[in-house]
């Protein structure tokens, strides 16, 4: 009797601890193979994804990923610190505009067997410079899940009580610079004390705006040698722009107001620039009816700025660790519909020319932009970039600094970045 009893405590303790008895010829199999999953999903888009991951863990009872969100501006330092301490997460999100600094790390691993036609993921199911993120000399480093780029967001109701509606009714966008202007005159209400009570536009995140003005004005941010070139005439007229429409037109709230995304869920700015993915920040909203377009063609031709989220594997993964991270991969990629609907454009065409992805007003809008958006420049050193670009808009939008002037100092400032990043790492 003692021996039943030990036998039936053994295998209570195996069923408990998650551990699979027989397979069907008569093995044991072993537990679960876990998949620790990182990211900085930490409003709609997370909760999105943790209802993927939990149909990936019922569909694949062998392998359990978890999820750790974290914020975005602590992320990449917890990533990297955890990477050098090799206790980093399996897989885990990068932005493709970050992919150069931690492929310089010697983190990241190579995923170019994730793509072919026997794998589900084909190279031809994504636009080349969606791919191209990915592409470091011969090797395939990640996988894009998303494309978010800078759009138009606009307040339907006060769109249709100004008169700005196509022939069928329906709410009509912007798409030049003299009906962008024009539209925003019409859309601002203003008050019995001379407030604005509505304004018709309002700058968001005054990095991202800029950045999504730069292509349409042939602006860049390094020459053909590398070399900085902030101070070039397009990235000028794109900031002048911003600030004549703040200072000089005073067509958007002051510097100081801090209106943007907040006053448009208000209901107190019309229209204004952000990302593809701040509509899941909407849907919570009743009785709140918006609706999204394209960029307006402010400069001579259209453009915005966007980026992508990649899926990635850690270097140093056990073959049983690798082979269950690229099946989870693989799920997330072929589902990637179901995390859109929080907020994002698919980078896999294919699911972009579903009629399920068209219903989607604000992302299917979004989409559009895809042929003439451009990434942001392609450095190790995007951190240090993005600060002084980050510090020459608002010095021009604070009145502080003429635009040409605030990108000279951006400019010697980046250069000297250069300089420091050459000697430490000896490039």
């Amino acid at each position: 009797m003692r021996i039943n009893f030990l036998s039936v405590l053994f295998v209570i303790c195996l069923v408990l601890t998650g551990v699979k008895l027989f397979s069907g010829g008569g093995s044991l199999v072993s537990r679960k193979t876990e998949v620790s999953f990182w990211n900085g999903w930490t409003g709609p888009d997370g909760i999105a994804m943790l209802e993927v991951i939990r149909q990936f863990n019922e569909e694949n009872p062998d392998i359990e990923v978890s999820m750790q969100r974290m914020a975005w501006d602590t992320y990449y330092n917890k990533l990297m610190v955890s990477a050098m301490s090799g206790r980093g997460p399996q897989v885990f999100v990068i932005h493709a505009s970050t992919l150069p600094r931690m492929v310089r790390a010697g983190y990241v691993g190579d995923v170019s067997d994730l793509f072919g036609p026997s794998t589900g993921i084909s190279p031809s199911d994504f636009e080349s410079k969606v791919l191209d993120q990915v592409k470091f000399g011969n090797q395939m480093v990640g996988v894009p899940l998303d494309i978010h780029p800078q759009g138009l967001y606009c307040n339907r109701d006060l769109f249709v009580a100004a008169g700005l509606t196509n022939p069928d009714g329906s709410p009509k966008p912007p798409t030049t610079k003299d009906e962008f202007i024009a539209d925003i005159r019409k859309l601002q209400k203003i008050g019995p004390t001379g407030d604005h009570d509505v304004w018709g536009f309002s700058w968001t995140f005054w990095r991202n705006n800029f950045m999504a003005l730069v292509p349409q004005f042939h602006g860049r941010y390094f020459d053909e040698n590398g070399k900085p070139d902030l101070i070039n005439p397009g990235n000028v007229a794109a900031l002048t722009f911003m600030g004549d429409l703040m200072n000089h037109l005073k067509l958007t709230p002051p510097a100081e107001s801090n209106a943007g995304w907040t006053g448009f869920r208000q209901k107190k700015v019309a229209m204004l620039f952000e990302g593809v993915y701040m509509v899941g920040d909407l849907q919570s909203l009743t009785d709140f009816h918006y609706f999204g377009a394209q960029v307006p063609k402010i400069g001579d031709q259209p453009g915005t700025v966007g980026d992508s989220h990649c899926l990635c594997i850690r270097a140093d993964l056990s073959p049983k660790e690798r082979e269950a991270s690229e099946r989870f991969i693989k799920y997330l990629s072929k589902h990637s519909l179901a995390w859109a609907k929080a907020g994002q454009v698919p980078a896999r065409i294919s699911i972009r020319n579903s009629e399920e992805f068209k219903k989607l007003q604000v992302q299917y809008a979004y989409s559009k932009e895809v042929p003439y958006m451009v990434y942001p420049p392609r450095t190790p050193l995007l951190f240090e970039l993005i600060q002084e670009i980050d510090q020459a808009v608002e010095r021009v939008l604070r009145g502080d600094m003429p635009p040409k002037k605030a990108l000279e100092i951006a400019n010697g400032n980046v250069a000297s970045a250069i300089e420091r990043d050459k000697q430490e790492n000896k490039t």
